[in-house]
């Protein structure tokens, strides 16, 4: 296997400046970024592309994504994020690493991340459709994957805010489009 550049991140080869770290996955500061605050999360385990990442990486590391994002929100002041996952090298994916990029937004930033549609046949549509749906019901949750994983964090719990403290909760409802 050729030298991964994210892997020698997470194993401390490649200096990065971390901003969170755990057993299963490291996020770096991009220095290379999109725009200021750029954050890309990664599984420390090789994985290519997200269908080889294993369900319970994946549902870790979209966590960790969710929570950097709210720290993005609140440190740097951002009116948005986008959450982009560049899955394989059609759709932009430069290291052969799976990961997670975090890009924080502010109004009139510049950036443009608009795809333009284009007309499909009606005819295209639906054999796409077909396809897609077969394959759709080909997927099997096991009882297992539909527990729903139940955590309880106490600084979110409370809703009502404290006299001259802004609720956390709150705060987020508001943001909300």
């Amino acid at each position: 296997m050729a030298k991964c550049d994210y892997c020698e991140i997470a194993k401390k080869k490649i200096k990065a400046e971390v901003v969170y770290e755990d057993d299963k996955v490291i996020a770096v500061v991009k220095d290379l970024a999109t725009a200021l605050g750029q954050i890309c999360v990664l599984p420390k385990e090789h994985y290519t592309i997200l269908e080889l990442v294993p369900n319970e990486v994946v549902d870790h590391l979209f966590r960790i994504v969710n929570k950097l994002s709210m720290a993005i929100f609140e440190s740097l002041g951002v009116q948005g994020t986008n959450i982009i996952v560049n899955n394989g090298t059609a759709a932009g994916q430069e290291v052969p690493h799976f990961c997670v990029e975090i890009i924080p937004r502010k109004e009139g930033d510049g950036l443009n991340f608009e795809w333009k549609p284009k007309q499909l046949m009606e005819e295209e549509m639906d054999t796409a459709f077909l396809m897609l749906k077969e394959e759709g019901d080909k997927i099997i949750i096991t009882k297992e994957e539909k527990k729903e994983k139940v955590f309880h964090d106490e600084k979110t719990e409370m809703i009502v805010e404290k006299e001259g403290e802004e609720n956390y909760l709150l705060k987020q409802l508001r943001r909300l489009p």
